[in-house]
């Protein structure tokens, strides 16, 4: 079963590319995902949990990536199985992400999936059912991704003038202390000349406070991407009757001509 979809997005291809590449990142944002270990940069082992209707599985599987960074293409093949449903699911999804043509400096990110489902859960792999399926996930997934990417570079902005304002405030004390310690040696030198006479020579004048070291501001420590939040189930079983429940109300409309 061959998939088509298209999104588009706020963020630069720049953005979008690196945050797709961030294979975690990617499954966070993505309902019943979870990426269980790193084989390889380019191989993982994952989960996805979903239920249809009254079957509930939990696919374990291998994932590979192949990245072409020049032209922002990624290949992902995968395959999994349920040992309990004895379902089992094979998968192959190519991505380009592409400079938006409606919106300056936006991307747009164009998908082609692949998908073959066997086993208990093929009864539910209908062309326009999995296809309205897949709309609406990529829908969640695409909020979610919006919202992270919105994220990281807003603490990155943050990180950045942190560190520009600790170099602006050292420079400034630095800047002090040197004024200081330039006072206190002119003072001192004063001082002796005029006693050199045949007085024996003094210090800076008494009372006077000699120039302290300036204060090492502590460093800031970056702040942390939040943690990925534990995948949810995908429960397909209600979007199965979300999506049922929209063809009837469609066909009402049309009927009383709404």
């Amino acid at each position: 079963m061959e998939l088509t979809k298209t999104f588009e997005t706020a963020h630069a291809p720049d953005t979008v590319w690196r945050g797709l590449s961030d294979v975690r990142l990617v499954a966070s944002c993505l309902p019943g995902a979870s990426i269980v270990e790193e084989i390889s940069p380019d191989q993982y082992k994952g989960k996805l949990a979903i239920k249809v209707g009254p079957l509930a599985a939990s696919f374990d599987g291998l994932i590979a990536i192949e990245r072409k960074p020049e032209e922002k293409i990624a290949i992902v093949t995968g395959k999994g199985a349920d040992v309990k449903s004895s379902s089992r699911v094979t998968a192959k999804m190519t991505y380009q992400v592409r400079p938006s043509q409606a919106t300056p400096g936006a991307s747009q990110v164009d998908i082609h999936s692949d998908i073959n489902l066997a086993g208990a859960l093929a009864q539910f792999g209908k062309a326009a059912v999995m296809q309205e399926i897949a709309n609406r996930m990529t829908n969640a997934f695409v909020q979610q991704f919006e919202a992270q990417l919105a994220h990281d570079e807003a603490s990155f902005a943050a990180d950045a003038a942190d560190a520009a304002a600790m170099v602006e405030t050292s420079g400034t004390a630095e800047s002090s202390h040197a004024s200081g310690v330039h006072e206190a040696a002119s003072v001192g030198a004063a001082s002796t000349g005029a006693t050199n006479g045949g007085a024996t020579s003094v210090g800076p004048a008494a009372g006077m406070q000699q120039p302290q070291p300036p204060l090492q501001q502590p460093a800031s420590p970056p702040r942390p991407r939040p943690l990925p939040t534990t995948p949810n189930q995908l429960d397909a079983g209600n979007l199965l009757w979300s999506i049922l429940k929209d063809k009837i109300t469609g066909f009402f409309r049309k009927l009383l001509g709404r």
